[in-house]
Formats: structure tokens, C-alpha cells, sequence
């Protein structure tokens, strides 16, 4: 039995469907099981919050095998999972981290790094059997510029630093691998797609994939976070971000690696194959 959180997500849905498809018995633990209603009905589901150590035992019970992404910030639910999983016995930890939590130094992106590195740390002291995936920025973060990409211009902060973005259902593909197979504990695997690009090419892939005209305009980190803060966005989250561009523009995430390919034997999906895929949602 395999427990997947955050299985409404664009990593925990596909997941669970592989896992599922592939014949092994899921159990998902989700805050609402109506966001979980267009999973298979055979998968198990377990109705409890991250945040509560109660909800959390009860459903690591049995399990082989956590699938853990955390909500939030901080490592309170670091915690709780690592103490339902040490009381429960021989159940080993996947964590889907993020490249961020190995981008030294920390200082440089001390909120979200810095909470990202915390997580893992604390997974290394636990002494569990934990397996480490460490994925680049998703290619479904293109989501998050849909009301821009509807207004006709894309304002980005990152300039041209390129992040090898990587298709959420790649990252899910590594997992099942991972949370199945022998020979991954102590292990952490970076995962990137297969080419890196910067903001301004990726929002012309989507221009041409949905035929629509997009402009960009680039600014600096700081004028995007004076934008974000004058939006209402709370002052110490659009900081927190304002780092987080920082290191992206300055291209320290633009990186490509082979453990997608290493692992599932096939080559990660690129971004164009994603906005395909995805056109309609980016319209």
C-alpha cells in the first residue's frame, strides 16, 4: 500500500493514477474528498490535514510507502510525518523537495530555499529510509501567468536566466519508480526537462502553440515585487519571491540533467509537448 498527499495536485493526482494503473494498492490522504472525486474509485481514500498528528497516523497505517508534498511553509508537517512514520514501523519517505533546497548558498534565497533545505535536513536526522526529489520549476507554473497571457502581456522578472522546466507528469513517472523499486533510499535525484529556457521563451512557445499574441516586458526583481505589493500582495511573500527571481535570473537554475532518463528509461516531455497538451487551460 502506497499513501500519496497532496493527490490533487498536478505531481500527487498523476501519481496515484500510475500507481493505480500499475496494479498496486493507493491509499491518498486529502482534506476534501470531493477534489478527489475523478480519481479511480478503488483508491483509498483517507480524509485528514497534515497539520493534525491524529489524521496523519491513521493513515501511514499499513503503508509501505509515503508520497510526501507539503502544503505551506515551514517544517511543522515535516514533523508530524516523521513522527506518524516512526511509530508506525518500516514505511520509508519520498519527498518531493525542490532544486531550491540545494542551490547554495542558502542565503541567497533564505525564505523558500531556506524552508526547502529545513525540510530535508530534518528528514536526514530522522534516520528513516527517505528518497529525495528534487524537481527544476514545473511547466504548469506557466499557469500562473493565464490571466496576463488573457490580457495580451506577460511581465516577468527573471530576465535571461533559463530554468530547464520539467512536466509535472515526469516528476509523477519518477516517483512511482522510486516509491516501488529497491535501491533509492538516502538517494536524491535532481529532475529537469529536457532544455532550459528563459521566461520570454517560454511565453513564446505559448503564443504559438494557442495562436494567441502575447507581448513581455521584463523588469527587475525589485520593481516586479513593488508591482506584487502595490496588488495587495502581503510584503513578506512577494520578498520571499523577490529572492527566488533573484536566483533564477541570475541563471542558477539552469541546469539539465539526465535522472528522468536514468530512472524511467525515457526522456522527459518538453515544454512545447506540455502547452500542447495543455493548450486549451492556457487560453
Amino acid at each position: 500500500m502506497y499513501l500519496i498527499t497532496g493527490a490533487t495536485g498536478n505531481v500527487g493526482n498523476p501519481l496515484a493514477r500510475q500507481l493505480h494503473e500499475q496494479g498496486h494498492p493507493v491509499r491518498v490522504l486529502v482534506r476534501n474528498p470531493a477534489r478527489a472525486a475523478d480519481l479511480p474509485a478503488e483508491i483509498e481514500r483517507a480524509v485528514g490535514d497534515l497539520d493534525n498528528p491524529d489524521d496523519v497516523a491513521n493513515a501511514v497505517k499499513g503503508v509501505d510507502a509515503v508520497f510526501l508534498i507539503q502544503v505551506g511553509s515551514g517544517t511543522d508537517q515535516t514533523k508530524v510525518m516523521i513522527d506518524a512514520v516512526r511509530n508506525a514501523g518500516n514505511t520509508r519517505i519520498v519527498l518531493l523537495s525542490s532544486v531550491g533546497a540545494r542551490l547554495m548558498p542558502i542565503r541567497d534565497n533564505p525564505v523558500i530555499g531556506g524552508a526547502l533545505a529545513a525540510r530535508e535536513d530534518l528528514m536526514r536526522e530522522s534516520g528513516l529510509g527517505v528518497t529525495y526529489l528534487r524537481p527544476n520549476g514545473f511547466a504548469s507554473n506557466a499557469l500562473w501567468w493565464l490571466d496576463s497571457i488573457r490580457a495580451g502581456k506577460v511581465v516577468d522578472p527573471t530576465g535571461e536566466g533559463r530554468l530547464a522546466v520539467i512536466d509535472p507528469e515526469d516528476v509523477a513517472r519518477c516517483a512511482a519508480i522510486v516509491l516501488t523499486e529497491d535501491g533509492h533510499v538516502g538517494k536524491g535525484y535532481t529532475l529537469t526537462g529536457p532544455e532550459a529556457l528563459t521566461s520570454r521563451e517560454q511565453v513564446a512557445i505559448i503564443a504559438e502553440v494557442t495562436d494567441q499574441m502575447i507581448d513581455f516586458q521584463e523588469v527587475t526583481p525589485r520593481e516586479f515585487t513593488r508591482a506584487q505589493i502595490a496588488n495587495g500582495v502581503p510584503a513578506e511573500q512577494a520578498q520571499a519571491l523577490e529572492y527566488l527571481n533573484t536566483v533564477f535570473r541570475k541563471g542558477r537554475a539552469a541546469y539539465v540533467t539526465d535522472d528522468v532518463r536514468n530512472l524511467t528509461g525515457r526522456a522527459p516531455g518538453t515544454f512545447r509537448e506540455w502547452c500542447e497538451r495543455s493548450a486549451d487551460a492556457l487560453r
